[in-house]
């Protein structure tokens, strides 16, 4: 036996914060983790340190935020930001846990470097062992990389074949289990579902809110916001067929964590479940998750459950970024991170999240109640309390607010360069990164 508890780390692709049960929606699409939520701790008010997955996983998985410059492309050195700085997978390793992980979604794989750290580490992605196989791997390559008629193609193939964002949680679950069977405790096990990541494709027997015809109608609205630049003009009813599907994809993907709960029930596990980020229905014209910073996107379900004596909900912002640190320390395991533990109490009452687009920086700063976000061409001042949608910009009738967030926006920057410029000093001194 080890006074190390196992942890299990569940991370939801593009399930919204208030979709969920315990966060006040009006549907059952949460079931076990409301249940779970009612005994452990709900953090109201967790922030996806960045949009899309990639960029949210990294900082999970690093303790950093990601794509610190614009100068990084998307692609092209986004390994490199998981790669040169210790993974929660490594950190936990070097303190005797056992490491597993399984992810069937391209952006948080092998191919990015999230299997750093991890003895075992599943994300189905095709062995370089045939002339098929290595077919497969250029059109995959191309795709990951804004490859025009390679991305179709490999949308092709999963539809056709229920691959990667197609996989259901039933088909790999075994492998799971397997895992574990072997595993010594202590363990850390990490898995990626994508049960709320569109295309939606619910079993039938969990279609309480959808239709079987549904599912295939709903591919000519994906095709269309996939063509369209994420901007369809869809009606009521549209929009309505796809918020069936998502939320009896998330009561799907729900139901892996009853059973996992069931099998690893003599583990007594400790569970931090959380999104990498959210979903959009039209509310600023635009659907799926591009890179954005609404709360729609940003604002993401995070629950500690299982063996941790926690149960107050915390209200006050915390990141994604936290969850290493948070881990770590549940582990009692030495680490590297700046991020304070989900459970520490912050000396700033605010969190920020990133994204980039083409080769632009968007920051976010997200208090309890206000919102700011700002690029190049424009700013936007929100108070969430009065006005939870984003619909109402007080940038300009509250210029002192926004030049207080500005002044914020700009020291965050400032120390995030200069953490890289201390990185790149230390990294060519053959130092340990910071």
């Amino acid at each position: 036996m080890t006074d190390q508890p196992n942890i299990v780390l569940v991370t939801y692709d593009s399930l919204r914060a208030d979709h969920c049960g315990f966060m006040g929606y009006d549907r059952d699409t949460t079931p076990t983790l409301d249940r779970m939520a009612e005994e452990g701790a709900v953090f109201e008010n967790a922030v996806a340190s960045g949009v899309p997955t990639i960029a949210s996983m990294t900082s999970v998985m690093t303790g950093h935020h990601s794509l610190a410059s614009p100068e990084i492309g998307f692609n092209t050195q986004q390994r490199e930001q998981v790669t040169s700085r210790p993974t929660i997978a490594e950190v936990l390793s070097d303190a005797g846990y056992s490491t597993g992980a399984l992810s069937p979604n391209p952006p948080a794989s092998s191919y990015f470097g999230f299997d750093d750290g991890f003895d075992w580490f599943e994300d189905f992605l095709a062995e370089d062992d045939g002339v098929l196989e290595r077919a497969w791997n250029r059109v995959f390559q191309r795709s990951i990389e804004g490859g025009g008629l390679a991305t179709y193609a490999r949308l092709f193939k999963n539809v056709a074949t229920k691959d990667e964002i197609l996989r259901p949680w039933a088909d790999f679950y075994d492998e799971i289990l397997a895992w574990r069977e072997q595993a010594e405790e202590p363990y850390f096990l990490w898995v990626l579902l994508l049960e709320p990541h569109h295309p939606w494709m619910p079993p039938a027997e969990y279609q309480q809110w959808s239709s079987r015809m549904d599912k295939y109608r709903a591919f000519r609205q994906y095709y269309e916001m996939f063509t369209g630049g994420w901007t369809p003009d869809f009606d009521a009813g549209e929009r309505e067929r796809l918020v069936n599907l998502y939320d009896d994809s998330i009561k799907y993907g729900d139901a892996f964590l009853q059973q996992l709960q069931t099998d690893l029930a003599d583990d007594d596990p400790v569970y931090l479940v959380h999104a990498d980020h959210g979903e959009e229905f039209g509310k600023h014209d635009r659907y799926g998750h591009q890179a954005d910073l609404y709360e729609d996107l940003v604002h993401v379900p995070l629950v500690v459950g299982g063996s941790v004596d926690r149960s107050e909900p915390v209200e006050r912002p915390v990141a994604l970024r936290q969850l290493a640190p948070t881990i770590a320390e549940l582990g009692g395991a030495s680490h590297p991170y700046t991020a304070s533990s989900l459970f520490a109490e912050s000396e700033r009452p605010w969190v920020s999240s990133k994204v980039f687009a083409e080769g632009e920086r968007r920051v976010a700063i997200r208090t309890e109640s206000e919102k700011f976000i700002t690029e190049p061409d424009r700013e936007e001042l929100y108070d969430l309390a009065a006005d939870p949608d984003e619909q109402r910009d007080l940038s300009a009738e509250h210029p002192e607010t926004a030049e207080a967030f500005r002044g914020t926006v700009d020291h965050h920057v400032r120390t995030e360069q200069e953490k890289r410029s201390i990185r790149s000093a230390v990294a060519e001194l053959g130092g340990e990164d910071v």
